[in-house]
């Protein structure tokens, strides 16, 4: 423990360990953990939580949301997101599971969720530099999990109905929506993220919901900083209590 980092959100109100050298979180996760559309009492589930940062975040946001689960293949960040969730004395909300998502079944959940969140792998098989790092590997590349097999994974854990909200790189969001049709998943709301003013989006953010009607909305762009020193009012309102 002592070789972890330490990092605190919400003017402290949220400290997270994070290993110094292999995956980090990114401003992914914060983005999605504050945009995720989720109610009171949904159950909702993170796939991939790595730290567990998500599920941290959504149970910050939203006191009366939960449970909340977050499984994660890699043992080492598993074990990770639940002393995080046991210092945050979140662990009446969240639970973790070390779980390989592609064999994961309702009865991993005790039932069904509302929710599944996931911010997946960026890159496709056989594409892109694979890092020496074995946890930013498999946490940036389709190695332990393809798109398809993670759709179709939300896809049988989702209620009928339940919300998919996933960011995902914007040049391979005709991916994304492929892999969720193919599981019943219906997109219903898009949000291009975009760097800063005058740049071309890099992310998006996808609404989706399990065997609903086609027909998709796409919703003002998110902009991340004003300028190369500062966030934009949106973002810091992200990272405030």
């Amino acid at each position: 423990m002592s070789e972890w980092t330490h990092d605190t959100f919400f003017r402290g109100r949220i400290s997270l360990k994070q290993p110094p050298d292999g995956y980090r979180f990114s401003v992914d996760a914060v983005i999605l953990g504050n945009l995720a559309r989720v109610k009171p009492r949904h159950r909702i589930l993170d796939l991939g939580t790595g730290c567990g940062v998500i599920p941290l975040i959504l149970c910050y946001r939203h006191p009366e949301a939960g449970p909340v689960f977050g499984a994660e293949i890699q043992p080492e960040l598993a074990e990770l997101a639940a002393v995080n969730t046991r210092e945050n004395r979140m662990g009446d909300r969240i639970t973790i599971l070390e779980r390989d998502v592609k064999s994961m079944t309702p009865a991993d959940t005790g039932g069904r969720v509302d929710a599944v969140v996931c911010n997946p792998p960026h890159f496709a098989p056989n594409s892109g530099r694979i890092n020496p790092d074995a946890q930013k590997a498999v946490a940036r590349h389709e190695i332990s999990i393809t798109l398809s097999e993670l759709t179709a994974a939300a896809g049988r854990m989702l209620a009928p109905g339940g919300r998919m909200i996933v960011i995902y790189p914007s040049e391979r969001l005709v991916d994304l929506l492929d892999a969720m049709r193919q599981a019943q998943i219906e997109p219903k709301a898009l949000r291009m993220i975009h760097p800063g003013p005058n740049t071309q989006a890099q992310r998006v953010l996808v609404n989706a919901a399990l065997g609903k009607n086609p027909g998709v909305k796409i919703e003002p762009p998110l902009y991340i900083r004003r300028d190369a020193n500062s966030y934009t009012d949106e973002l810091e309102a992200m990272f405030a209590p």
